[in-house]
């Protein structure tokens, strides 16, 4: 067996048990880890997890390569019991579990493999972190090229282009350009070309309508998909998963248009604020945590406004405006339509759109590669750990 599971309440530990835990808030059980060697005698944890003390002659880490295989936690999980939302491994399932056991110097050398193997596995693995963190930062750069002028600065010079202060004129209810010392959130404007005309949100758009607050029990075949907050991630909109409401004349007026940009008006401190625009073939409408911007053609590219909104700039703008409750927070269409944006022409803002849009494939494609490579790793490693335990590399 593996080892005495000490405690029934509040689990105390000594130098060299082997914590593992009943649940972790992703439900699943099995995350583990050997108490390094602690001054007190004694220290004193959760009640979610158990306590694996080894018995003389058995290798602490031994226990915890063992313990941290996928067979031994998916069996953990199976073991698991409770009503849902509260299951935890029972320590019968510790105590009773059987497992190969080879003497005490080949478990020294099995566990000098595993540990060698983890620690090139965690190097390679902060590598395409950090790559990854990398790439977010050049990322949020692009943007902040962008939306400033700085992407586009060569092609303006061998491009003339009307400026989109006419187009705003024809707006009904705009009130003409607005200035650096307008701008009412009191966050400093970066510096934009002399060809940039800094206006609103508000100003810039022809419709700024909340969402539908209907309940979303439709189903794919007697309704119609509803977007909700969950479905923008990272400046896009993801139709992975859908909920459906059934159709009446209010949300005949809330269907959506391809060009529209849906902007999160509430959600968690850190989401709140985040965008993407609408750019597909099927009827859908939005939910009530949710504004739908749509803007004059010859004023506004939706997805340059997105770029703008997603930019460093208009992060801290959200951060700035947000109204904070108990658990989210809020940002309500005035505040939306006063936010400042910068317009270049329209035929530059479409010169920048045709430009992002590559760079950020670009980008998207290297994450996705950052992301395979780290999973392939830790499938890796989970295969030296099923073939090394047994012995079988040792020996090799």
């Amino acid at each position: 067996m593996l080892g005495e599971v000490r405690g029934k309440s509040y689990r105390t530990f000594s130098s060299n048990d082997v914590l593992f835990a009943k649940i972790t808030p992703c439900m699943e059980n099995g995350k583990s880890a050997v108490v390094p060697e602690i001054q007190s005698r004694i220290g004193f944890g959760s009640t979610e997890f158990h306590v694996i003390r080894p018995r003389a002659g058995v290798n602490p880490r031994y226990i915890w390569h063992y313990v941290r295989q996928e067979r031994f936690r998916s069996a953990a999980r199976r073991s698991m019991t409770g009503s849902v939302g509260q299951a935890r491994v029972p320590a019968a399932f510790l105590e009773n579990a059987l497992i190969p056991l080879p003497d005490i110097a080949e478990q020294a050398r099995i566990v000098r493999l595993l540990d060698e193997a983890d620690g090139k596995s965690h190097s390679a693995s902060s590598h395409l972190s950090a790559a990854a963190r990398a790439i977010e930062r050049f990322r949020d750069g692009v943007l902040v090229a962008a939306c400033t002028g700085r992407l586009t600065s060569q092609w303006r010079e061998v491009n003339s282009c009307t400026s989109v202060e006419e187009a705003l004129s024809k707006i009904p209810g705009h009130s003409g350009r607005r200035t650096k010392q307008e701008n009412g959130s009191g966050l400093a404007l970066p510096d934009f070309p002399d060809t940039f005309v800094v206006s609103t949100v508000g100003r810039a758009a022809v419709r700024l309508d909340y969402g539908t607050s209907k309940r979303a029990d439709a189903t794919v075949a007697d309704g119609i998909p509803v977007l909700r907050m969950g479905n923008i991630q990272n400046g896009c909109l993801d139709f992975a998963d859908l909920k459906y409401c059934a159709t009446d004349h209010e949300i005949g007026t809330l269907l959506l248009r391809d060009g529209d940009l849906l902007f999160n008006r509430t959600n968690s401190p850190e989401l709140v604020g985040k965008s993407a625009v609408f750019h597909a073939d099927e009827e859908m409408t939005f939910a009530s945590y949710l504004i739908r911007a749509r803007f004059a053609e010859e004023v506004a590219e939706s997805d340059f406004v997105n770029y703008w909104i997603n930019s460093a700039w208009g992060r801290a703008w959200a951060r700035q405006v947000k109204t904070d409750g108990v658990s989210q927070s809020n940002i309500n269409g005035t505040k939306l339509a006063a936010m400042p944006l910068p317009l270049p022409p329209i035929e530059e803002q479409r010169e920048i759109v045709r430009v992002v849009r590559q760079i950020l494939q670009i980008a998207d494609a290297l994450l996705v590669q950052a992301d395979t490579a780290n999973r392939k790793i830790g499938s890796a490693f989970s295969a030296v750990l099923a073939k090394a335990l047994p012995g079988d590399l040792v020996h090799s």
